[in-house]
């Protein structure tokens, strides 16, 4: 019983200081949520959590999913200081392009017939990764600014080496 409480008061307090995302972005409004604590079985150690939000837009119809990772489980995003001009990084139809985000490392992906995804360093842990088919570049950068804004974040933005 005693350990139940611990990881329950571990549980609440992980999540007392977790960076929440917006209910609206814009003209977007959050219609879904799913969150995922991650938690191995084999200790309870609450190492963080995944929250995926799904929004929606009337006019022009589009859809946008946010995922925010973060949590000692979850690691920070690798940004690379450069990524092939060719392919990407990998032997596939991925296209790869570095930027900066709100001042953040952040990388772009784009595959045929798949969602355009850009994911954002956005400290120690925390990372914000946006997937949409209704979005350009260009928007879906300015949706992860306007995201961005409404935190008041204070990590660092170092990197791990790989």
């Amino acid at each position: 019983m005693r350990r139940l409480v611990i990881a329950v008061m571990m549980m609440f307090a992980s999540c007392a200081c977790a960076l929440e995302l917006p209910d609206s972005v814009k003209e977007w409004q959050c219609v879904s949520e799913h969150i995922v604590t991650l938690t191995p079985e084999a200790n309870g150690e609450n190492l963080g959590r995944m929250v995926y939000r799904d929004y929606v837009r009337e006019s022009p119809k589009g859809t946008v999913q946010l995922i925010l990772t973060e949590g000692g489980g979850t690691g920070s995003l690798y940004v690379p200081e450069r990524v092939r001009d060719a392919k990407g990084l990998t032997p596939s139809d991925s296209e790869y392009r570095l930027l900066t985000v709100s001042g953040r490392k952040s990388i772009m992906e784009h595959q045929a017939y798949m969602p355009l995804v850009l994911a954002v360093n956005v400290g120690d842990n925390v990372i914000l990764t946006i997937e949409s088919n209704s979005l350009t570049e260009d928007e879906i950068v300015s949706f992860a600014e306007e995201t961005l804004s409404s935190w008041s974040i204070t990590e660092s933005d170092s990197y791990p080496a790989r």
